[in-house]
């Protein structure tokens, strides 16, 4: 399922930027000018989209980052400037990988104060897509994320490479919903905590 604009917005002249929040971070496998560290403001990062191909299977399927309306939240992530010339190919490409996201636009503060900020297209997924799972409890996600695995790779890979990532950018801004599900998901997995659905 492609990818479809949330917005109606005019394509930039020159050039196109993105927000990465998820695996764009670390595997953003298309070509860009420059990349630069900051936050988008209003929305929050959950793991409430599922994953039948790159994190989990349509049976068991995985669960990967969203970003859901928050008027308080902040999520912090990758700006990355993409020429004009690679726009629509880059544009193309993300449409595949994201599949089940739709693109809004929406404002991006560098952490370089003096670069000021700008618009950005986002990839975000609603209720409307057939992957949404949409929230649950810490154990119900940590449970999936702990032991699905899509052709990408283990779901916890997804996770940790996440907190990873922003621990290295970012120390020092809090995240609690990423950073309590990589505790409970190596929890799990080391076998320190038996979740509910475990223990039956």
């Amino acid at each position: 399922m492609p990818a479809q604009q949330e917005n109606t917005f005019d394509m930039p002249e020159e050039k196109v930027w993105l927000f990465g929040y998820g695996s764009l971070i670390w595997k953003p496998n298309f070509k860009y000018d420059s990349v630069h560290t900051g936050h988008i403001r209003g929305m929050s990062r959950y793991f409430w989209q599922g994953s039948t191909d790159h994190r989990g299977t349509p049976e068991k399927p995985g669960r990967v980052a969203t970003l859901v309306d928050n008027p308080q939240g902040r999520v912090y992530g990758l700006g990355f400037e993409v020429s004009r010339e690679e726009a629509d190919r880059t544009l193309t490409y993300l449409n595949d990988r994201e599949s089940g996201y739709c693109l809004r636009k929406v404002t991006f503060y560098h952490t370089d104060t003096s670069l000021g900020s700008q618009q950005v297209l986002v990839y975000m997924a609603t209720q409307g897509n057939p992957f949404y799972l949409g929230p649950g409890s810490l154990d119900t996600l940590a449970e999936s994320i702990a032991w699905c695995e899509g052709r990408a790779g283990p779901n916890y890979e997804y996770l940790f490479n996440l907190a990873h990532m922003m621990r290295l950018l970012f120390p020092g801004q809090p995240d609690q919903h990423l950073y309590e599900l990589e505790e409970r998901v190596k929890d799990v997995r080391n076998g320190f905590y038996v979740t509910p659905n475990e223990k039956r």
